[in-house]
């Protein structure tokens, strides 16, 4: 019975290795967690004939009533279902990408809702989280909250930022594609839903672009190496940042707020989540200055050649 347990878990690890698109780019957690069981909701959703935008909604319903009970986190048991919730949204956050990927149904569209839904749960985290503590610090603490958001949004693009970039670069996925400048993004429909996704993902993807210290021009060039001398740029580019991108994950990635918020709900002490997550935004500099001596590094090797 044990055997026969253990090779269904390495058949279904197997098949979710399958589904990703570079494994150069993913967290442990997700693969072994949020992948591993999305790929369940996946093929449930598919048995069922749910699109990826309906398993999105879902996934924004189940995850904004989890950030709501961060209200009551006073109450164990409440605190508990709320981080249950917000797990819970996290891995169909994960299963609406690979229904996308299994029904042929990935979309530019898809990708921008994808992400917005996963930013309205972080908010609803925060807002829930912080009305708890009103009543103990007084309306100064949403001050913090709002500080700490905003360094939230900035270390999570930098992490996509990254991602992406490798995604791209190395992958040679068109997913990983990021604009270069705020001025090619376009639309991607003339109803009011999609120029609505399209100001938000403007403002997203400009901030993205701002808090880089890659420039333009860099990552043009970048471009140019990765399709012409792919030989020589992918190991190169590959060893100077798969370890650095580990520790963007670490420091804006959604895995680690999304736990941090859950384990300091369920003290009942969400204000420690807060004022951890504005000291931790402090690595931000130390990595962007690793990162820009590895960009100058990977384009002098490879010109200089």
């Amino acid at each position: 019975m044990l055997g026969y347990l253990k090779r269904r878990h390495q058949n279904h690890l197997n098949e979710v290795l399958s589904t990703i698109k570079l494994i150069d780019i993913e967290e442990r957690y997700d693969i072994h967690f949020s992948r591993f069981y999305g790929l369940y909701f996946a093929k449930a959703a598919k048995w069922a004939k749910m699109t990826p935008t309906q398993v999105s909604i879902i996934s924004l319903i189940i995850g904004v009533i989890g950030g709501a009970l961060f209200y009551y986190q006073d109450t164990l048991w409440i605190a508990a279902l709320a981080g249950f919730l917000i797990t819970w949204a996290g891995v169909l956050d994960s299963s609406d990408g690979q229904l996308a990927r299994m029904t042929g149904q990935s979309s530019e569209i898809g990708r921008q809702i994808d992400g917005l839904i996963d930013n309205l749960v972080f908010i609803s985290c925060y807002i829930g989280g912080t009305l708890f503590l009103i009543p103990h610090y007084g309306f100064g603490v949403l001050l913090l909250m709002i500080a700490a958001g905003v360094a939230h949004s900035y270390k999570a693009g930098l992490y996509e930022f990254y991602k992406s970039e490798y995604l791209y670069l190395v992958g040679k996925s068109p997913a990983g594609y990021i604009p270069l400048t705020k001025e090619e993004i376009r639309p991607t429909g003339d109803k009011l839903f999609h120029k609505i996704i399209h100001y938000i993902n403007l403002d997203y993807t400009g901030k993205q672009i701002k808090s880089t210290t890659r420039t333009p021009e860099e990552r043009k060039k970048m471009r140019e190496l990765s399709r012409q001398n792919p030989e020589e740029f992918d190991p190169i580019y590959s060893k100077l940042n798969m370890r650095l991108l580990f520790w963007w994950a670490w420091l804006g990635g959604s895995n680690t707020h999304r736990n941090a918020m859950i384990i300091s709900a369920l003290l009942g002490r969400f204000e420690v989540y807060l004022v951890a997550s504005l000291i931790w935004t402090i690595g931000y500099i130390p990595l962007n200055m690793i990162q820009r001596k590895y960009d100058q590094k990977l384009i002098k090797e490879l010109t200089d050649n």
